[in-house]
Formats: structure tokens, C-alpha cells, sequence
């Protein structure tokens, strides 16, 4: 388990990560922009630094920005921008029933016991509100470098999910799927992007496998039932 407080201390982001918040923002500003309220109230569940985040709180009038994480060090980092900070577990959150419209995570629900986790953003989630999920894919480059080291890279996460996994998944857990996007076929925009610490467009957008990306996004939406 990574130290989560040490990490944020030391953390950089690096080109190829910078690229990657960009496609997350994309995806995330496309499902902002179908909520019809006036204000839209916005959370990043699992904030880390906040990079996606940050970008909303500066482009977008319409969003109120909220975030949440266990890490003393992150929520710290965040609020330095955000004013909505909540330092807490994301199973069990401070926050009312009913209470976002969208809420997103990006490198989270890899590292936790899914149905408690959905089951959670269901409650605060309004009826008819989108959760936008980013995990990693399982068929990568990322993938492979974690089992040559044997599983102990410190970066590492707890599992790796494939589209047909995820589809299942969130259906079971009584979600209605929207969209599953990869970002990054087999991680090879970022691995050159990485490895020469440059950015540029991507020379390969689409993989002819559904699993075959760094990160696997699922866009799902509350039933207003709930």
C-alpha cells in the first residue's frame, strides 16, 4: 500500500500524465456540460493532487467544485484552490443523501472493494447523476512493467479491469451504463511520452482490443429511482 500522504509531498506531474488529465477532461466537461442545472455541483472523489479538478474550478462558471480524500497532504494541496475540501473515506462520506450531480475518480476504485465503493456514490449521488470512472486497463505496457517487478512497483495498484469486466460489474451493482472509453491503446502514447519526457498527438487513437488502453473510463448515471 502506497503511502499516500509521502506521495503527494514529492509528486510531479510529468508530460505524459499532463496529456492524460487532458483526455480525463474531456470526457469529464462533455457529461458537465449535458446537466441542465444552472449550477452544477461537481465532485472528485479520491482527489489526489486535484489536477482534473483544478481545470473545471478554471474553466467552468457553472460548477461547484467539491473533493474528497483520505490524505491529510492531498486535501491539504487541494484547498490551497478548492474551498470544498472533505478529508475522509470514500465508503463513508460526510455528505447528505442525494447531494451531486456528476462525481468522478480517476486511479481510485483499483485499490477498493467495489460494491461499497459504488453503492456509496450512489447515496450521494441525485437521481439521474453521472459517475465517471477511470481505472486501469488490463491488456497495457504499465501492465507488463508491474509483473517484471514482481507486482512491487510502488506505484502499483490492486487490480486491472477489462470492458467486459466493468460492464458486469456496474450492472450488477444497479448502474446504467452511458459509455466505456479507453484512453491510450496499450499505453504507447504515454510510454514514448514517458520515456522522452516529451508531449505531442497521438499517433495511435483506437485499439482493436476493448480491453487494450492504459486507463478504461465507465460513464454511468444513478437510476432516478434510487
Amino acid at each position: 500500500m502506497i503511502a499516500w500522504d509521502d506521495y503527494w509531498k514529492t509528486y510531479v506531474t510529468s508530460k505524459a500524465e499532463r496529456w492524460m488529465i487532458l483526455e480525463r477532461d474531456k470526457i469529464i466537461n462533455e457529461y458537465i456540460s449535458r446537466i441542465h442545472a444552472k449550477k452544477k455541483k461537481v465532485m472528485e472523489v479520491g482527489c489526489g493532487f486535484g489536477s482534473n479538478l483544478r481545470l473545471i474550478h478554471l474553466q467552468r462558471k457553472d460548477a461547484i467544485c467539491y473533493a474528497l480524500d483520505f490524505s491529510t497532504r492531498s486535501t491539504l494541496l487541494v484547498r490551497q484552490e478548492i474551498s470544498c475540501v472533505v478529508q475522509s473515506y470514500c465508503r463513508s462520506s460526510p455528505f447528505i443523501n442525494q447531494s451531486f450531480d456528476l462525481i468522478y475518480s480517476a486511479g481510485l476504485m483499483e485499490h477498493l472493494e467495489e460494491s461499497s465503493f459504488l453503492d456509496e456514490m450512489k447515496r450521494i449521488l441525485k437521481g439521474g447523476g453521472i459517475l465517471i470512472t477511470f481505472v486501469p486497463a488490463r491488456i497495457s505496457l504499465w501492465k507488463l512493467y508491474i509483473l517484471l517487478h514482481f507486482r512491487s512497483w510502488k506505484h502499483g495498484f490492486e487490480r486491472s479491469y477489462t470492458y467486459q469486466g466493468l460492464h458486469d460489474l456496474f450492472l450488477k451493482n444497479g448502474w446504467q451504463i452511458l459509455d466505456i472509453r479507453g484512453i491510450d491503446p496499450f499505453s504507447v502514447n504515454g510510454f514514448v511520452m514517458k520515456l522522452l519526457n516529451i508531449s505531442f498527438a497521438p499517433f495511435l487513437k483506437k485499439s482493436f482490443c476493448k480491453s487494450g488502453y492504459t486507463e478504461l473510463c465507465v460513464i454511468s448515471k444513478k437510476w432516478n429511482s434510487f
